[in-house]
């Protein structure tokens, strides 16, 4: 008797940057000509469309099908997660019975959940960042980047409106920034995430370090005072400055670590050595450098939108007593009476290195919104909550 196996399944993204915006590709696309010479022209501009559309990345898929220890069956799958626009023919010819177009085309890697209808705004503190080498903001007197950049991107993040930043700036979760994020446990969680998402009602918790601010070419990029005579005379001397950023978002319910991503770039430092200007400043954002360090926080605010909102919507409930459930989630989420949300407990459970986990488990129930208040909001379910054991910290989840 035929037994067959299936022995492999293997899914892997392959050259799958985070970007945004379209890049402008050119492909040349081939066919035979078999037949009418119009059904290959078509065929050889799909194929220029399919090479254009895997310069933003693809998913490989392969399959293998084994009966006693021979491969019978050996699939690969390659699709793409790009779409294009913008498409324009630049040259098309025939020669020796095959058919070459040349296209032009603008290409967008697919957003994560592109079918997301989730419409609430999550809840996300935004801590202070970390400066690992204070002295290199000497120059130009960027000390307070610790506190102005995490605030542009809180006032960046609510502009957009589809997340709800929460000013957290004063409070700094890394005792020591050259070590961020090591100081996390093994299992990679921050646990003062969790404690300040709790105490500011949030979901997740947006944190950085920003790495490096020196003077290319400088063998003290943190000394502040003349070194030659044109600084001593205050006349500015131009020079490439760096700006490294690592940022970090943390899961406020497990302190688990989601996403992680180091930035940089370099622009032309225009003030003098000794010139006070202050990170994000109006006279900063004039600079060659505050333009390049504005572009690279735009990009940062694009994956900080777009890794949370393929994110479910949760918030914590804070009471239950009877059918009503109080939960914590302000207004701003977009929450109205009528919307419902399922229950799940929160539970915690050990892997086999005995380190814990969150888990969620569906209670099968759903709750309906009666009451919007400004800092929470009170629903009822169908049974009371002490049938089904439903306490303080379970959750309510929209997928």
């Amino acid at each position: 008797m035929m037994q067959r196996l299936l022995m492999s399944l293997l899914m892997m993204v392959l050259s799958l940057p985070v970007m945004v915006q379209a890049i402008t590709v050119e492909v040349t696309g081939r066919a035979s000509i078999v037949g009418a010479v119009s059904y290959a022209r078509q065929q050889a501009l799909e194929d220029a469309m399919r090479q254009a559309s895997l310069r933003a990345g693809a998913q490989v898929s392969s399959m293998q099908l084994m009966d006693k220890g021979v491969i019978e069956q050996d699939r690969v799958r390659v699709q793409s997660m790009a779409s294009l626009r913008n498409v324009e023919v630049l040259w098309e010819t025939q020669h020796e019975g095959v058919y070459q177009v040349a296209i032009r085309a603008d290409v967008s890697p697919q957003s994560m959940c592109p079918d997301s209808t989730q419409r609430y705004r999550k809840a996300i503190a935004v801590a202070g960042f970390g400066l690992a080498e204070p002295m290199q903001a000497s120059i130009g007197q960027l000390q307070n980047v610790e506190r102005a950049l995490p605030r542009v991107l809180v006032n960046s993040l609510n502009n957009r409106g589809a997340l709800h930043a929460l000013d957290a700036t004063q409070i700094s979760v890394y005792q020591n920034p050259r070590r961020a994020p090591s100081t996390e446990t093994a299992q990679q969680r921050l646990t003062t995430s969790v404690a300040l998402a709790t105490q500011l009602g949030a979901q997740y918790v947006v944190s950085g370090v920003v790495r490096d601010l020196a003077m290319v070419g400088d063998s003290y990029p943190y000394r502040a005072q003349p070194t030659g005579w044109r600084d001593r005379l205050g006349i500015p001397q131009a020079r490439d400055r760096q700006f490294v950023l690592d940022v970090f978002v943390h899961d406020g319910l497990s302190g688990a670590l989601l996403f992680q991503r180091s930035y940089a770039t370099q622009g032309r430092w225009t003030p003098a050595r000794q010139e006070t200007v202050a990170f994000a400043s109006p006279q900063f954002w004039q600079t060659p450098y505050g333009e390049q360090v504005r572009g690279t926080l735009s990009t940062v605010i694009d994956d900080i939108d777009e890794v949370l909102r393929c994110q479910p919507f949760m918030a914590r409930i804070v009471k239950a007593q009877g059918r009503r459930l109080h939960i914590e989630a302000s207004a701003g989420a977009g929450i109205r009476p009528g919307d419902t949300f399922k229950v799940y407990r929160t539970g915690t459970f050990y892997n086999l290195d005995l380190d814990p986990r969150t888990e969620l488990t569906d209670m099968a129930t759903e709750v309906t919104i009666r009451q919007v208040q400004p800092q929470f909001v009170i629903a009822e379910m169908d049974l009371p909550a002490e049938h089904l054991s439903i306490q303080r910290d379970d959750m309510v989840i929209a997928w």
